[in-house]
């Protein structure tokens, strides 16, 4: 199976660029390293990141640029030993290496220059051993008579193929003055590749448009006459979509404030109204299961109210988890409370959150919280009995171990004995 490139494989390749014992190794065994990293698939993301480093001056050393031209030669070379051309015509990137040869746009060391004609005339073969430090010295490139005529008809031959509106499209990105956090940008240019909103994979262009023909002329056609003065012509807005819109963005602010603090008692009353008259505005309005402990804890009404508008959703299951599993809080009973007392809640829900309740009152330190949130569970307990929403027998365990635990507190031992009168 094709694995996909990730960012890790881009970094690799260039830091191997960057790499000062890089200097004296072959471009041969630079080229086979990096075309063993990299699939073949994955060549053509190979050389637009090697020409992107380029075009920007990203490479800042003669040596990695040299690697860089060699390999973006290289990868897309016809290994065929019948091919008599040692140049790799199907290259994409073979008018790239041209350009920056021919080009006044690109300055270019004198080594460089010779580098690349080398690779377009002669191809690989007498460069494949060498390495970069060898080309930076010797002075054996500089009476090398280069031959370009070949690669230069094909050039011509693949720039027919382009259209004019394609030619005239330019790139997206300017190159930006070099800055001191270079490694951060490198980092944004590969990043980019990986992004299709990304300005590196378009370009700005004409818009390629055609004049609408011109109507066939024939006797005795009818005229439509318009009276009317197209001046006099004014737009009429649909207030009601704007009314709706901005309804619902106040609703919103609403509940975001919900979330931090208690809402006045007309802000409850406008919220309640407004998810009345419409039960859907409840999946318009922000709320999250991770959020609705905010919610239980400053409003504990609109939560109740939110949970029942959700009842019969799909949602619920992850509501009612997030329900059981936030701190117990006289908040947080009361909810439960409410939504018991309303509507027919899962048995399993119930339990577990007794469940947790009683580990809380027996885990907390503070005596006189845990006195408090003890005598709330017990009363919540004897409601949930008396009303017949739960079966004690199911809990008579765990219920009758927590009231003699905490037997010194006088609901507890209500709790107790409303248990054993049953």
């Amino acid at each position: 199976m094709h694995r996909l490139p990730i960012l890790a494989d881009f970094l690799f390749l260039h830091n191997l660029l960057c790499e000062k014992t890089i200097d004296h190794q072959s471009f041969e065994s630079i080229s086979a390293h990096v075309q063993k990293k990299f699939q073949k698939n994955d060549f053509i993301s190979v050389g637009t990141l090697l020409s992107l480093l380029i075009r920007n001056s990203d490479l800042p050393e003669t040596n990695n640029r040299l690697v860089a031209y060699y390999i973006l030669y290289d990868i897309f070379r016809n290994d065929d030993p019948i091919e008599v051309s040692p140049s790799p015509r199907d290259s994409p990137f073979l008018f790239f290496l041209y350009q920056l040869v021919e080009s006044k746009d690109y300055k270019l060391t004198t080594v460089e220059r010779n580098f690349i004609l080398q690779l377009l005339s002669s191809g690989t073969k007498d460069l494949c051993k060498q390495t970069p430090h060898h080309i930076k010295q010797t002075t054996e490139l500089l009476t090398i008579p280069f031959d370009l005529s070949n690669i230069r008809k094909l050039c011509v031959e693949k720039d027919k193929e382009i259209t004019a509106n394609v030619k005239s499209n330019i790139m997206n990105v300017m190159p930006a003055p070099s800055s001191s956090d270079s490694d951060s940008a490198i980092r944004e240019l590969m990043e980019g590749l990986f992004r299709r909103d990304t300005p590196l994979k378009s370009v700005f262009g004409p818009q390629f448009m055609t004049v609408a023909p011109p109507l066939l002329s024939c006797e005795d056609e009818l005229v439509w006459f318009d009276i009317t003065n197209p001046v006099g012509h004014k737009p009429i807005y649909d207030n009601e979509v704007t009314a709706v819109q901005s309804n619902e963005t106040e609703i919103e602010k609403l509940v975001m404030t919900a979330f931090k603090q208690a809402l006045t008692l007309q802000d409850q009353k406008i919220l309640e109204n407004e998810l009345e008259k419409d039960s859907e505005l409840v999946h318009h309005i922000g709320l999250t299961p991770a959020k609705l402990s905010d919610l239980v804890e400053n409003n504990p009404l609109i939560a109740i109210k939110i949970l029942l508008l959700l009842m019969n959703t799909s949602q619920i299951t992850e509501y009612l988890s997030a329900l059981v599993n936030m701190e117990m809080s006289l908040h947080s009973v009361e909810v439960v409370n409410r939504l018991t007392t309303t509507v027919d809640l899962p048995s399993e829900f119930i339990h577990l959150y007794i469940s947790n309740c009683i580990n809380t009152c027996e885990s907390i330190q503070d005596k006189f919280l845990q006195n408090r949130l003890v005598r709330l569970l017990c009363v919540f307990l004897q409601s949930l009995i008396r009303k017949k929403i739960i079966n004690v027998k199911e809990l008579f365990i765990e219920v009758e171990a927590f009231c003699v635990e905490f037997s010194r507190i006088r609901e507890a031992a209500d709790l107790y004995k409303l248990c054993k009168s049953l």
